[in-house]
């Protein structure tokens, strides 16, 4: 009754009393990195600097119409106006032929967002902004690879280490810069204010957080409507924050132990999806990569065209608190609070792609049993026979 599998994120790993790593730049190389409070905070300062690169009258961001109400928040803080992209047929990535009918000589960036872990096409997007100036922002929020695996692309990087992401440490964020000039250009140098809360207090709340974000006991934050596990809404920024040195202190331990974890999980998920040969099932990362497993997923996609199979596949994970989502429930001008600055614009793919997505955890926390219960609901809802035995649990949205 009581197992539930959060949708995403990975325990907080304690390093003990450490101060700020001096190391941190070298994680990234040869990018070079500048930290936040946020990565909200840290996508502002970027589109910022790329405002006062540019200095054009009506500085305007270009955005995919699917994805988090942040890029929005963070592109209104900047002074910019968003226009949306709509998405490829089926597919994570902007449609190309859009994104060139958006440009206009007020463009100062594109932001390509590596939606789950799936890398965007920043090569073709390079391609079309090629000798207008305007900068390439790679949102890598929901991916955190290893140098040598590394795609990063972007002029920026903007990297997420706030709650549900590759490397959870409550918040936090950075910007990985491609050389030094662009680095220099960033509003609010890394580190300038003091942590938070003192050693020993941190230490206890990243127990508790780890504690609640078992399976056994998940249920619980996610039932209080208060936290506001699993909403998707906008949320206006207001402030770029600094980022906090102890936390800081602690993200070389918690990068290298994100490296250092398997991928049995979500090669266990690509193989069972295979084995279904249901083409009702899109393997989103399947169709996008030449080799799915080479990627580092936050949460593994799949589409689901037929609502009544996507709601009876997402109640039986349900009962059995295998960690479903939906992600975000809709695009980008279907967002509370974004109605009015999004409205009359059509999103026809994006719209289709909220309606189709259904994702599956993969973090560390996922056991070998919880795969068989998976592939058990696939196997009931792809053959129409109603829905295996019960475990308990519930169905959260994107965090």
């Amino acid at each position: 009754m009581f197992y539930q599998l959060p949708p995403a994120g990975e325990p907080v790993i304690v390093p003990g009393d450490s101060p700020v790593s001096s190391d941190l730049g070298g994680l990234f190389a040869p990018y070079v990195p500048s930290f936040y409070g946020s990565a909200t905070s840290a996508l502002a300062a970027t589109l910022g600097a790329a405002i006062a690169r540019a200095r054009p009258p009506s500085p305007e961001v270009l955005l995919p119409a699917y994805g988090c109400p942040a890029l929005v928040s963070a592109v209104l803080f900047a002074g910019a106006r968003p226009r949306l992209v709509d998405l490829e047929r089926d597919r994570p990535w902007m449609d190309l032929n859009g994104l060139r009918a958006a440009l206009s000589p007020n463009t100062v960036a594109v932001v390509g967002v590596d939606l789950f872990g799936i890398p965007e096409r920043y090569s073709a997007i390079r391609e079309i902004i090629s000798r207008t100036g305007i900068v390439l922002v790679q949102d890598s929020a929901q991916v955190l690879a290893r140098p040598v695996d590394a795609r990063w692309l972007g002029d920026y990087v903007v990297l997420s280490f706030g709650r549900g992401k590759p490397v959870s440490l409550f918040h936090g964020g950075a910007v990985l810069a491609r050389d030094d000039v662009l680095s220099r250009a960033l509003p609010l140098p890394p580190l300038q204010t003091p942590a938070r809360r003192g050693q020993s207090g941190m230490v206890w709340r990243a127990r508790f957080y780890n504690l609640l974000s078992s399976a056994w006991l998940y249920w619980l934050p996610a039932g209080l409507p208060f936290l506001g596990l699993g909403e998707t809404r906008y949320r206006p920024l207001t402030l770029i924050e600094a980022a906090d040195p102890l936390l800081m202190g602690w993200l070389p331990a918690n990068i290298r132990a994100h490296w250092t974890r398997g991928d049995d999980i979500q090669r266990s998920i690509h193989g069972m999806l295979g084995e279904l040969a249901d083409n009702r099932f899109v393997d989103l990362p399947g169709v996008c990569a030449r080799d799915a497993t080479t990627l580092r997923l936050l949460r593994y996609p799949i589409l689901v065209s037929d609502p009544d199979v996507r709601q009876r596949l997402f109640d039986c994970l349900g009962r059995r608190g295998l960690g479903a989502s939906p992600m975000y429930p809709s695009a980008l001008p279907g967002v509370s609070g974004l109605e009015r600055l999004f409205g009359g614009v059509s999103c026809t793919h994006a719209d289709s792609f909220s309606r189709q997505i259904v994702t599956l955890p993969v973090h560390s926390r996922v056991r070998a049993r919880d795969i068989q219960h998976m592939r058990a609901c696939f196997a009931h809802t792809s053959c129409g026979t109603g829905t295996p035995g019960q475990r308990g649990g519930g169905i959260d949205a994107a965090s």
